[in-house]
């Protein structure tokens, strides 16, 4: 008894202590009147919380305190003191992501016990506010960590960055579109996988040294492209049996898997043969290129190499390759990408935030990845405008973190957010958006998007010349490369004729267009422009048009016999016959 009232008085002579360091101005070298930051300070802060309601209003009082701080100071200076940071940190940890938590569950013991367990470990609210996205959910993700560290603390930091990106990617349900889009869903092994189980096995793995790539070796960003499957963890295992000399051998493996051609004759795209294992594509049924690229893809997970499955237009038609990290840092993203079918651009899920992303747009965001101290700054610097939502200093916060990690998209589309819900005038929608294409002009697909957004803008704003010249832009800068953005920026000026039944225009704008672009992939023509071009006459009755569109695309593109985009086009040609 008389052990527990020493203890009790000690924290509480501690909170005195650091309530007074928080409310009254410090010794000198504790610049911006706040404590100056350590490993032991943070512990002893995490052990203090004796309750739920001494720890909000700890939490709470140094969040007023970083407040008061930061309307006193300069951002520049501001970004000099590394533990206004560390602080940040701990109190956007506590703040946004463990109080959610923990009301969630309604305020209970074990969720408190949960919360005061993952405020002790060491880097872990460092790493998880630089990791984590604004739209990831928050809730779910301390969730997954508290059951992980619940079953084995030792296990748990020493795989902490596992643990973390597990939570990243298992936050939010898997795409009903994942993998791709030739399997039925109901096909696929999917087990009510629980996220112990699947953190347990990449630990056994690596342990037992299963893995080419260790988990040790890996970033947490890095994790999330290992991770990222939620089939049966018996596919996994026989996906480990897959005798691999080198990373490099993923492609060769990609092509030893039989190509069903009979497939394609028949047009039966989709998966015919029931389950989707591993074991009947690679020794049984073989499967077109999406099979092959989900084949190789698994191998490669299951042996703890990143990997990511693209798709994409060529002048065959659809088309899926791999990507998969080559070296530390190095990532390959064109295993299996054919040359000769000149695809512009091949997309994929971003397991993070199950939003598409492109590869161009992939390893642009590679250059900058969340382990440079530069992002990490940045991310912080997001954290801090967070925490001041609603305050005049949030939409320059955002501008800073987005000129800090000027690669990153995040700080961009919080920002586009507030514009929007505050109802933001078209002048300062153009402003953004111009803003947007000057800070992203390394990567054309990021780029276009913007040009297109104010493109719009223009247009509303009845600025026609402008609009025209933007739009002339955007093709022209598009002739090569990403030739399919534009494609879609001229096929959009061809439909919106057709919308305004200016049928003699749009005929005319069509053929100019399909010039423009003849030496492109056929894909992308027939996708973006002749197909939806055609349909569009069709149900407006204009045969004329509709029968001169495709003998025009039959002179332009030319589909390999027997490929999908082939079977595509002479379906077309027969409706219009």
């Amino acid at each position: 008894m008389k052990k527990n009232t020493t203890r009790l008085r000690i924290t509480q002579l501690f909170l005195f202590v650091l309530y007074v360091a928080l409310v009254f101005p410090l010794r000198a070298e504790q610049k911006y009147s706040i404590p100056v930051w350590s490993k032991d300070l943070q512990q002893r802060w995490s052990n203090s919380h004796s309750n739920p309601t001494n720890w909000m209003k700890s939490v709470q009082l140094m969040n007023d305190r970083l407040l008061k701080v930061g309307q006193s100071h300069s951002i520049n200076r501001l970004l000099s003191s590394s533990h206004f940071w560390n602080w940040v940190a701990q109190v956007y940890w506590s703040k946004k992501l463990l109080a959610p938590y923990f009301h969630d569950l309604e305020s209970s013991s074990d969720a408190f016990k949960n919360c005061k367990a993952l405020l002790s470990v060491d880097g872990l609210s460092e790493k998880s506010v630089r990791y984590i996205n604004a739209s990831d959910n928050k809730i779910k993700f301390v969730r997954i960590l508290s059951k992980l560290i619940t079953d084995d603390e030792k296990k748990f930091k020493r795989y902490m960055n596992l643990a973390i990106a597990i939570a990243m990617v298992w936050d939010e349900p898997f795409p009903d579109s994942w993998p791709h889009p030739n399997v039925n869903r109901n096909d696929i092994p999917i087990s009510d996988l629980d996220v112990l189980a699947l953190f347990n096995f990449f630990v056994i793995s690596h342990e037992s040294g299963r893995l080419k790539i260790g988990l040790d070796r890996l970033s947490i960003r890095e994790l999330c492209f290992v991770i990222d499957t939620p089939v049966q963890l018996n596919e996994l295992k026989y996906a480990q049996q897959i005798k691999l000399k080198s990373i490099g051998d993923l492609e060769r493996l990609y092509k030893i898997i039989p190509y069903d051609q009979q497939r394609i004759n028949s047009e039966t795209y989709e998966w015919p043969h029931g389950p989707y294992r591993l074991i009947d594509i690679g020794l049984k049924k073989g499967g077109i290129c999406m099979d092959q690229s989900y084949f190789a893809s698994h191998a490669a997970k299951s042996q703890g190499i990143p990997s990511i499955l693209f798709m994409g237009q060529g002048r065959s038609g659809g088309h899926a390759w791999v990507g998969f990290l080559e070296s530390r840092g190095r990532w390959k993203l064109n295993a299996a990408r054919w040359a000769s079918e000149k695809y512009p651009v091949g997309f994929a899920y971003d397991p993070q935030t199950w939003e598409r992303i492109s590869d161009t747009q992939f390893e642009f965001i590679l250059k900058s990845n969340g382990d440079s101290p530069s992002y990490g700054k940045g991310k912080l610097v997001l954290a801090w405008a967070l925490l001041n939502a609603g305050s005049s200093q949030f939409q320059p916060l955002l501008q800073v973190a987005a000129k800090i990690m000027p690669r990153s998209k995040e700080p961009w589309q919080i920002e586009l957010n507030y514009l929007n819900e505050s109802e933001a005038n078209l002048d300062a929608m153009k402003v953004f958006w111009a803003r947007w294409i000057t800070n992203f002009k390394e990567e054309k697909g990021t780029k276009a998007k913007g040009q297109i957004e104010l493109l719009k803008i223009l247009r509303k704003l009845n600025l026609d010349s402008a609009a025209l010249k933007l739009s002339r832009q955007i093709i022209n800068e598009n002739r090569s490369g990403r030739f399919d953005l534009g494609v879609t920026v001229a096929s959009d000026e061809v439909f919106d004729l057709q919308r305004a039944k200016n049928w003699g225009e749009a005929h005319r704008k069509y053929k100019i267009t399909l010039e423009q672009f003849k030496n492109s992939s056929g894909g992308h023509l027939f996708y973006n422009l002749i197909d939806p071009y055609v349909r569009n006459c069709l149900l407006d009755h204009r045969m004329d048009e509709a029968s001169d569109a495709i003998l025009l695309a039959s002179k332009t593109i030319k589909p390999v016999p027997n490929s999908i985009l082939y079977n595509d086009f002479e379906k077309l040609r027969s409706e219009v016959e």
